[in-house]
């Protein structure tokens, strides 16, 4: 009865009249008010053969009355005026005929798609147009068809019919079911945003049903179902799926420019995973870098690398041909197996792509050139070696950190934390323990002294600490801690800076070289920490007396900037021919940048020629697959423009320029979020599982703009279970066994 209710429903409705009938023949003045009514000619609508109402049906056999007036006249009983035909037709709405028999519309409508009560029926004859006059005479003719009409008017199956049209008219049953699914549409809703908290925040999934009591308690509609830990899972993973199609099909259907990031390492299970990020203009003008997926390696080699990674972005909707046209660039750390010259990962993808870019990201080039500096050196090593010895000491002993921080809290520190310094993480890391041994000298003094004289530990303990003491208190120590905190923090913002998502290519060479004519200019003129050079002079330094060691090496303070600022420049130079193997767009790679300079409107010479930089503008879109008459035109426009405004055209090579990733600094934020999910007491998640859970926490919006309602939809399409559903049994409750101080609280 649904059905057919709701097809009803969308047909257009027609206005019943329930005019009464007499038992005479119209009288002049009726048939002439009827003439009045009717300004053209009008004819009924034709049944439809079968009787029945449907979207199929036949739009020459059923017209509706308001259409009669393209209908011939003979489909009328022949007996019948034309005057007749426009009253009958005007005040019984209902009446329709066919092959000059008269049937009813409502009828033919209802007629088979409703069980009437017992003992009514829906009339076949008006139905199905069967109803024909008869009679010797032309008079008797007309009289005969009048009874039947007003006999079928005030029938009990036609009110009927009239009734279940006009409730299908209103559509009360489909409101009713909207209201229904519209309870267990909301209940799904609050279900799958708990469970998107639950992944947002990186909670474990038995905290589904926790949630769910507590949401309960509180008065929300949570269901019946959907609310065990496992389904939290599926949810999630539902979820983050449909995000990634977004994603892709946004790249996908604006054919925008694309860059993949990756980089290789290894869980707390001991898998070994790859981490593929996208950086693209998604949904906007301005280029992002997001987590895409955690791989799972069948082995590091470099072809399974590269296997691993097209078959990743293949199976995520990304085909061959439109890699070819919109992979512009690839960007890894500096091993060996990504960047080697003839079979690394860049070398194979360059095979395919001729017109890939590689990228070494600036961050490892960093790190690079801060080693070679530590090299080349001497100091450096011995003032490593001596903070290390720091970390260890109060790292691993908690009695130490506490008498540490009392020693602070009696010269009015606050201490920091002291870590490592130059490991194997980034310049930022070092920069802070640096800090923090520059910001806590005092009471590193103040506890080597007491520990040194505490009579309580032993002699050797005693040794260790009066040791580490007379290194802490030499002015070279001072004078390296100094040099080291300039060289930490000028290295801590420049790697910060590079990191940054709206970093581009021709920003970050532009922070690179001022950088670097830092580093000169720090050869012959200190840094910030002057206090420094003053302890040398005056042997004291925050209160503390200083003395020489020649035990304790000075760091040659120009030669070490001097070794910083080459090293910087050779390791941070943009060229990719010295990584990979040497391609046709070896020569594109090496003048790349200084192509890229063109677009920079500081980089403009004081005569500016309208036909300037046009060539590197055309190497550009070549080298990029962008329109290159147009942005040629845009370029000029451009310049004319004085760079105040960028012209539409120009937009395309910009946003391409912008789409080369200079950092992989998101491959490394989504190892960490890999750390914190994957820890030792949840190391069963399968790798695509952790794989969407990284993703809703790198990339999903905060919960208050969190919109369920599209997920759900598309949840219920695919024939899952709504929370409110009653086709399983619902999850019991856990049963826990009652104190008898409960009935205290």
């Amino acid at each position: 009865m649904l059905s057919w209710l709701q097809t009803l429903s969308s047909k257009r409705t027609r206005s019943e009249s329930e005019d009464s009938l007499a038992d005479t023949p119209p009288s002049q003045n009726d048939i002439a008010a009827g003439q009045t009514q009717a300004n053209e000619s009008c004819t009924s609508a034709a049944a439809a053969d079968d009787g029945t109402f449907g979207n199929d049906e036949d739009e020459n056999d059923t017209i509706s009355t308001d259409d009669n007036s393209r209908v011939s006249e003979h489909e009328w009983p022949e007996c019948w005026s034309q005057a007749q035909v426009r009253y009958f037709s005007t005040n019984y709405k209902w009446l329709i005929s066919r092959n000059q028999k008269l049937g009813c519309s409502v009828c033919s409508q209802v007629c088979a798609r409703v069980d009437m009560q017992q003992g009514q029926r829906v009339s076949q004859e008006w139905s199905g147009c069967l109803i024909s006059s008869f009679g010797r005479d032309k008079a008797a003719q007309q009289n005969s068809p009048r009874k039947k009409i007003k006999e079928h008017r005030d029938s009990i199956y036609h009110k009927k019919a009239v009734e279940i049209k006009e409730k299908a008219t209103q559509n009360t049953m489909q409101k009713h079911i909207e209201d229904m699914r519209k309870a267990d549409y909301a209940s799904t809703c609050n279900v799958f945003r708990t469970a998107y908290k639950i992944g947002k925040h990186g909670r474990p999934f038995t905290d589904m049903p926790i949630d769910v009591q507590l949401q309960v308690l509180n008065g929300v509609k949570m269901g019946r179902v959907l609310h065990s830990n496992n389904s939290c899972a599926n949810i999630l993973d539902h979820i983050a799926a449909e995000m990634k199609k977004k994603v892709v099909n946004d790249i996908v259907m604006n054919e925008r420019k694309l860059c993949v990031l990756i980089d290789e390492s290894t869980t707390i299970s001991g898998k070994s995973v790859l981490v593929v990020c996208l950086r693209s203009a998604i949904s906007s003008e301005n280029p992002d870098t997001i987590f895409f997926e955690l791989i799972e390696l069948q082995g590091t080699t470099a072809k399974d690398i590269t296997e691993a990674l097209l078959g990743c972005v293949h199976n995520n909707g990304f085909d061959p041909h439109y890699l070819q046209q919109h992979l512009l660039a690839f960007a890894c750390d500096g091993a060996s197996v990504m960047l080697g010259r003839k079979a690394g990962v860049a070398a194979q993808l360059c095979s395919k792509f001729p017109y890939l870019f590689v990228w070494h990201c600036s961050n490892h080039r960093l790190e690079l050139a801060v080693c070679d500096v530590l090299k080349e050196v001497g100091g450096i090593n011995h003032f490593k070696i001596f903070l290390d010895q720091l970390y260890s000491l109060y790292h691993a002993s908690p009695k130490n950190q506490r008498e540490l921080t009392e020693s602070a809290h009696n010269v009015g520190q606050r201490l920091l934390v002291i870590g490592r310094v130059l490991s194997v993480r980034w310049v930022a890391s070092s920069e802070r323990t640096v800090k923090a041994v520059w910001e806590n000298y005092q009471a590193l003094q103040v506890h080597f002294t007491s520990a040194a004289a505490d009579t309580s530990r032993d002699s050797r303990e005693r040794a260790k600490y009066k040791g580490l003491n007379d290194v802490l208190t030499t002015v070279s120590f001072v004078v390296n801690l100094g040099i080291m905190y300039d060289t930490f923090t000028e290295l801590s913002d420049l790697s910060r800076m590079l990191q940054r998502w709206d970093m581009t290519l021709d920003q970050a060479d532009r922070q690179l070289d001022r950088q670097i004519r830092v580093f000169e200019s720090m050869v012959s003129t200190p840094g910030p920490t002057q206090t420094a050079i003053e302890a040398e002079k005056e042997k004291i330094f925050r209160n503390v007396c200083l003395h020489e060691n020649q035990r304790v090496i000075k760091i040659n303070h120009g030669q070490f900037f001097r070794s910083l600022a080459e090293n910087v420049k050779c390791r941070m130079t943009p060229t990719t021919s010295s990584h990979v193997s040497k391609t046709s767009s070896e020569k594109t790679d090496s003048h790349l940048l200084s192509d890229i300079k063109v677009l920079q409107s500081d980089s403009w010479p004081a005569s500016l020629d309208i036909q300037y930089g046009d060539a590197a503008v055309r190497r550009l879109c070549q080298r990029f697959r962008v329109g290159e008459r147009e942005s040629v035109l845009g370029f000029r426009e451009y310049k004319d423009l004085k760079a105040s405004k960028t012209p539409a055209a120009l937009k395309p090579l910009l946003t391409a320029v912008h789409t080369i990733a200079v950092s992989t600094s998101e491959c490394e934020r989504a190892f960490s979020s890999m750390n914190d999910t994957l820890t030792d007491k949840r190391n069963s998640l399968n790798i695509k599982r952790l794989s969407n859970m990284i993703f809703l926490k790198s990339n999903g919006p905060p919960l208050d703009q969190f919109n369920t309602q599209t997920y759900v939809q598309t949840w219920l399409a695919l024939g899952r279970r709504s929370a409110a559903s009653t086709n399983c049994e619902a999850q019991s409750e856990r049963k826990v066994e009652p104190k008898t101080c409960w009935s205290l609280f």
